[in-house]
C-alpha cells in the first residue's frame, strides 16, 4: 500500500474504529433517530406530505455530514500541529498533495459511513411515499460534494491557523449560515437578498436540487445548474486546501 493509502487508512481508522469514532457514530445515530421520530411522530409534522418529510430528512443528513466533515477537517492539520506530529508527517516520503489526498480519503470514508447510516432512516420516513430512490440518488450526487467542500475548507483553514478550536468555531459559524435554508424555508428566501444568497450558497443549491427531485419529481438532468455551482465550490475549496497545505512549514 502506498503512502497516500496508508494515511487514508489511518485517518479512516481513527474516525471509525477508535473510541472517538464510536462516539460520533453513536451521536449521529442518536441525531438521526431523534429527527426521524420528530418527523413521523409529531402530530403536526406527521401531517406533512410524505415527499416533504423525505426532503427534510435528506437535508438534515447533508447538514450532519457537513458538520462531521468540518470537525474531522479542523483536526486534520491543526490537530497534527497541536499534537506535535505535523513535522514528522511532513518529513514522511510523500508530497504535501499526497498527505492532503490521504486526509481527504479519510473524510470520504466518514461520509460513506454516514450515508449508509442514513439509508434506513430515509426508508423509515419515506417507504410509503414517492421518490425515495430519487432522494437517495440526490443525497449521493449533491450531498457528497457539499460535505467534501466543508471538509476541505476546514482542512485549509486549519492548516493556516494551526488551532483546532479556532478553526472549528469559524467553520461552525459558516455552516450555520450556509445551512440556514433548512431553517427559514424557500418562501422566506424570495427577497432579492435571499435569491442572491441562494445563488452563491452551495448548500442552497443542494437543497433546491433535492426539492426539485423529491417534491417536484424532476429528473437529475434538470439539476445541472445546481450541480455545476456545487462542483465549482468543491474545486475552489480543493484549491484553497492545496494552497494552504503547500504553505505548511516543517
Amino acid at each position: 500500500m502506498n503512502a497516500i493509502g496508508l494515511i487514508a487508512r489511518k485517518e479512516a481508522g481513527e474516525i471509525i474504529v477508535s473510541p472517538r469514532g464510536r462516539g460520533w457514530l453513536l451521536a449521529m445515530v442518536g441525531a438521526l433517530s431523534g429527527f426521524s421520530l420528530l418527523l413521523v411522530g409529531s402530530t403536526e409534522l406527521s401531517l406533512l406530505d410524505n415527499a416533504q418529510v423525505v426532503y427534510d430528512m435528506a437535508g438534515i443528513v447533508i447538514a450532519l455530514g457537513a458538520l462531521l466533515a468540518l470537525v474531522v477537517g479542523s483536526d486534520a492539520f491543526a490537530g497534527e500541529h497541536e499534537r506535535g506530529s505535523l513535522t514528522p508527517l511532513l518529513l514522511a516520503p510523500v508530497s504535501r498533495r499526497g498527505i492532503l489526498a490521504g486526509k481527504i480519503g479519510g473524510q470520504m470514508v466518514a461520509w460513506a459511513v454516514m450515508f449508509l447510516l442514513s439509508l434506513p432512516y430515509l426508508w423509515a420516513v419515506g417507504s410509503t411515499g414517492q421518490n425515495l430512490a430519487g432522494s437517495i440518488l440526490g443525497l449521493a450526487l449533491f450531498g457528497t460534494p457539499v460535505v467534501l467542500t466543508f471538509g476541505l475548507f476546514a482542512m485549509g483553514l486549519g492548516a493556516r491557523l494551526g488551532n483546532v478550536r479556532t478553526t472549528m468555531m469559524t467553520m461552525l459559524v459558516v455552516l450555520l449560515l450556509a445551512a440556514s435554508p433548512l431553517l427559514i424555508g424557500p418562501s422566506l428566501r424570495q427577497s432579492t437578498l435571499g435569491r442572491w444568497f441562494d445563488a452563491v450558497n452551495p448548500f442552497s443549491h443542494a437543497v433546491n436540487a433535492l426539492d426539485a427531485m423529491i417534491i417536484d419529481s424532476l429528473g437529475v438532468a434538470a439539476q445541472s445548474i445546481h450541480l455545476a455551482a456545487i462542483v465549482a465550490w468543491l474545486i475552489f475549496a480543493l484549491a484553497y486546501a492545496v494552497r494552504q497545505t503547500n504553505r505548511l512549514v516543517r
